[in-house]
C-alpha cells in the first residue's frame, strides 16, 4: 500500500500552480472531465485503485485550494471551482464551473463502492453543461462509459484509446492516467 502512495505523489503533475500557465478554465474541465471518465471505467475494471484514488481525493472535500498532497483531480478540480485565485496563471471563464456536492456523492459512491447507474449518468450530462463541454468526442465518451457494461470490448478498447490520446494531446501525464495506460496495456 505504501507504494501506491509513494507513486501516486510522484506521479502528480498538478502539485503547484506553476503547472497551470498558460492553460485555460475550457482545457482544465476537458481534462478533469476526461479524469473522471478514466475513473469510472477503473471504478469497473480496476476497482480497488479507484477506491483509493476517490478516498485521496476526498481527503480534502472542499475543493478549495490546490494541495501538493492532493490529487490531480482534486487540484484540478479546485481550480476550477476558485478561477479568481488563479487568474494570474489560466484564462478565466466563469461560465465553466464544479458542481461541488454532485462530485462529492459520486466519489463517496466509488469510495463506498456503491453504484447507481442512473445518477452516475445523470452527473456525466451535468459535468457536461457545468464544464461547457461540447466536443463530439468528448460526449461519445461520456455515452459509452455511462454505458460500460452495454458497449463492446471493441467500443470499450476505442474509448480507452480516444481518452489516453486526448489527455496527452494536452501535455497530460497526470496521476491517473499513468494507472489507465497500464490497464490499457492489459
Amino acid at each position: 500500500m505504501l507504494d501506491f502512495i509513494q507513486e501516486l505523489n510522484e506521479a502528480r503533475l498538478y502539485r503547484g500552480t506553476s503547472t497551470l500557465q498558460g492553460r485555460s478554465a475550457e482545457e482544465l474541465a476537458k481534462i478533469s472531465f476526461l479524469m473522471i471518465m478514466m475513473l469510472e471505467i477503473l471504478r469497473t475494471e480496476d476497482t480497488k485503485f479507484a477506491v483509493k484514488y476517490a478516498d485521496q481525493t476526498l481527503q480534502y472535500e472542499q475543493f478549495e485550494a490546490m494541495r501538493t498532497s492532493a490529487t490531480d483531480l482534486h487540484n484540478l478540480l479546485a481550480v476550477l471551482n476558485n478561477q479568481d485565485d488563479f487568474e494570474e496563471r489560466i484564462t478565466v471563464n466563469h461560465n465553466v464551473s464544479v458542481p461541488v456536492l454532485q462530485i462529492r456523492r459520486y466519489l463517496r459512491d466509488i469510495s463506498n463502492k456503491r453504484k447507481d447507474r442512473g445518477l452516475d449518468r445523470g452527473l456525466f450530462i451535468k459535468l457536461e453543461t457545468f464544464f461547457k463541454i461540447s466536443d463530439s468526442t468528448i460526449k461519445q465518451i461520456r455515452r459509452f462509459v455511462g454505458d460500460w457494461h452495454d458497449v463492446s470490448n471493441n467500443e470499450k478498447a476505442d474509448t480507452r484509446k480516444q481518452i489516453k490520446n486526448m489527455l496527452q494531446g494536452y501535455g497530460q501525464q497526470n496521476d491517473l492516467l499513468i494507472q489507465f495506460k497500464t490497464l490499457i496495456k492489459s
